[in-house]
């Protein structure tokens, strides 16, 4: 995807009365959410994904001290 589908092209599109193109344009469009938003979940689980986070034990203490 090196040229980025904008919005701008929908309505430039729907000017010149192309429903073809207008309906190809809105799926690029939502691909491209789709992929920012999926790249941006793959960081967040990568940031947390081998970092051991602080849980309360279920274990009983000992009542030998």
């Amino acid at each position: 995807m090196s040229d980025e589908t904008t919005i701008g092209d929908i309505v430039a599109l729907s000017a010149k009365d192309d429903a073809a193109g207008v309906k190809t344009t809105i799926g690029a469009v939502l691909q491209q959410k789709v992929m920012v938003s999926l790249e941006d979940k793959k960081k967040d689980f990568a940031k947390t994904f081998l970092t051991k986070t602080e849980t309360d034990s279920k274990e009983p203490k000992s009542s030998e001290e």
